[in-house]
């Protein structure tokens, strides 16, 4: 092969950063938008399920308590071995001083937006700037539908955005790269950081192999380059397997007949119908009809090509071990897993654009093989439309109705220390279904102290000697009353707004925290109507001016405590309007930068959508905007 010919076969020359700068942007930010969008639909900072246990008990006890080894750091959380997920957890409760699943999701957004356009931008790297449209659209498709909602509302998720991108980076530097290189030893730390994410960790490592296994076998002269390689990927396999965890109650979720295992794995392979098993031959066409070519090829293969055939040999196999482990009676992947089949559709897009790309001119048949492409994508469509209004019935079930009755139910007993509050027939309306656990934990100091904002315990308001005078204990009136359990002092008495008066609290202890935050309901911001946080020691006030009414519902107002103790005071010298206040509650720094990430929404949005009229403008230019012609 001559060197032009060479050099044609690897592809593009590479391109500058800046090139793709606008596109990955866009990418990250739109799909941040419609993640935090998501968020703030089902706001939750209260921890949910696997987190009481999995961080709770088993991290922050040992952590706060002093005893936390860094061998329980790799202790198994059922079959899987969370090492970086729990890393990850110790930091945001070291940063913050608080256990917030909201902070958790809204990082975990961003990661995972970060990763999928980092990937983006590494295939448009590959394949030239003019490529991105076409790898834009299903990167933002994974991203802003929400079929994965597990993933995007649940804290303790992290290990699927962290197995996702040691595997991506294992299949390029370590699949691809020149073995001993710098970026090959790279790879295989990625490759071994993979077993420490999911139980399925080490399957990027099978797929590195089976790509090496394939060079060798086209061209037998190659075993000596990939030999390498090839050792690091059965070290890594048999260390992941030698790590596998059997969890007894678990055994009832694998597929226990042929049948059941096969219908799983259809449904897998199927995605985004993964109710439909036997759209699974049809649904795999573009990612087949790529590997007969790479398979085929006697030219070098490009990395783009190597790339795209190792990720969709990666989901492959994942999708035989989620049937096998998870495929009881044939059931399709949970909403967690699906993060991971939506690689599926990236790698059969992508394998759709390296086809018609590189190989149409060996593409015999080529209008048949346009129109079985065509019904591909109609059914893609269908898929995602179905999925996405599955996951919204799914939310609706879940979030939408059962998360107010959770925050409720665990407020109810913060306050009473009665566990009856806890007496559900719908498990999903508690916030862990193992109560004597929850009660438990709920009851530790060291728990109740880092709880999150919403449920921990309140600043103790208790009115002074001389001011309640025109405030009344739960004197509000609200669209839905407020529970036994909840206080709160309001102006609106026996005789409703008429009713004037003041009221000052007894001093309150200095905060622990960052910020404060008071809900606040009815017409304070009109004229008449004041409450303010008044400094012990200096005398000087921190009044609250709400920039809209709160009206007959509770809304959460924001300040920072002084540096000492405080006093609450409130006025109503209105006789048209009437406020009622509860007492502040703690809250973490990062807790409320990450309040505000996800209130910005629209803003993220709008500079997506700028980033994206960028690039599309920069296709069209002879050189990057933005980059100037000096040297």
């Amino acid at each position: 092969m001559t060197d032009a010919t060479l050099e044609a076969a690897r592809g593009p020359a590479p391109s500058r950063w800046r090139d793709h700068l606008a596109w990955a942007l866009s990418l990250f930010l739109l799909g941040l938008a419609f993640k935090l969008l998501l968020i703030g639909q089902c706001d939750n900072s209260l921890p949910f399920y696997d987190q009481w246990d999995g961080e709770g008990a088993e991290l922050y006890i040992p952590y706060l308590e002093h005893q936390l080894t860094v061998a329980d750091l790799f202790r198994p959380h059922n079959e899987h071995r969370i090492f970086w997920t729990r890393i990850y957890d110790l930091a945001l409760l070291w940063l913050n001083g608080q256990w917030d699943n909201r902070l958790q999701i809204a990082v975990n957004a961003v990661f995972h937006c970060a990763i999928v356009a980092g990937f983006g931008w590494m295939m448009a790297g590959l394949l030239g700037k003019r490529t991105w449209l076409f790898i834009w659209l299903p990167l933002l498709l994974t991203l802003a539908l929400p079929y994965a909602w597990e993933n995007t509302l649940w804290g303790i998720t992290l290990q699927f955005y962290c197995l996702l991108v040691f595997t991506l980076l294992s299949i390029w530097w370590l699949g691809v790269c020149e073995p001993r290189s710098a970026r090959w030893r790279l790879g295989a730390l990625a490759a071994f950081a993979s077993l420490v994410t999911m139980a399925s960790g080490f399957l990027a490592a099978v797929a590195v192999g089976g790509m090496a296994i394939v060079e060798v076998l086209r061209n037998r002269g190659a075993w000596k380059r990939q030999a390498p390689t090839l050792i690091v990927c059965a070290a890594v396999t048999l260390t992941g397997l030698a790590l596998k965890v059997d969890v007894p109650p678990h055994q009832e979720l694998k597929a226990h007949s042929l049948r059941a295992f096969m219908v799983a794995l259809g449904k897998f392979l199927a995605w985004p119908n993964y109710g439909e098993a036997w759209l699974a031959p049809l649904n795999l066409l573009p990612l087949l009809l790529l590997g007969w070519f790479y398979v085929r090829s006697r030219e070098e293969h490009r990395p783009a090509e190597q790339i795209v055939v190792g990720l969709g040999t990666w989901v492959l196999l994942q999708a035989l071990a989620s049937a096998y482990a998870r495929g009881q009676n044939g059931e399709p992947p949970a909403s967690r897993y699906m993060d991971t089949c939506s690689f599926l559709l990236i790698a059969n897009c992508l394998s759709i654009l390296l086809v018609f790309s590189h190989y149409r001119p060996r593409l015999r048949f080529a209008p048949v093989w346009i129109a079985a492409l065509g019904i591909w994508a109609v059914a893609n469509g269908l898929g995602l439309w179905r999925a996405t209004d599955s996951a919204r019935k799914m939310l609706a079930s879940y979030w939408y109705t059962a998360q107010p009755i959770r925050l409720q139910a665990t407020r109810a007993f913060m306050a009473t220390d009665d566990d009856h509050y806890f007496t559900r027939e719908n498990r999903f309306f508690i916030p862990f279904p193992y109560v004597p656990m929850l009660v438990f934990l709920l009851r530790t100091p060291d728990i109740r102290n880092i709880l999150p904002a919403n449920v921990r315990e309140s600043l103790k308001v208790v009115p002074s000697a001389s001011g309640q005078s025109g405030f009344v204990t739960n004197g509000c009136d609200l669209a839905t009353p407020d529970p036994p359990t909840e206080i709160s002092w309001g102006s609106f008495g026996v005789g409703g707004v008429q009713a004037t008066g003041a009221f000052e609290s007894a001093p309150i202890k200095k905060s622990a925290f960052a910020y404060l935050e008071i809900p606040v309901a009815g017409d304070l911001g009109r004229p008449g109507l004041s409450l303010a946080l008044i400094d012990e020691t200096s005398g000087r006030g921190t009044p609250i001016f709400p920039r809209h009414l709160a009206g007959r519902e509770w809304r959460n107002f924001m300040f920072v405590p002084r540096a000492h103790g405080f006093k609450v005071v409130a006025r109503d010298d209105s006789s048209t309007g009437w406020f009622a206040f509860k007492a502040p509650r703690e809250m973490g720094w990062l807790s409320y930068w990450a309040m505000k990430l996800i209130k910005a929404w629209r803003y993220v949005l709008a500079a997506g959508v700028t980033c994206l009229c960028w690039g599309v403008c920069s296709l069209y230019s002879r050189k990057p905007l933005g980059v100037s012609d000096s040297k």
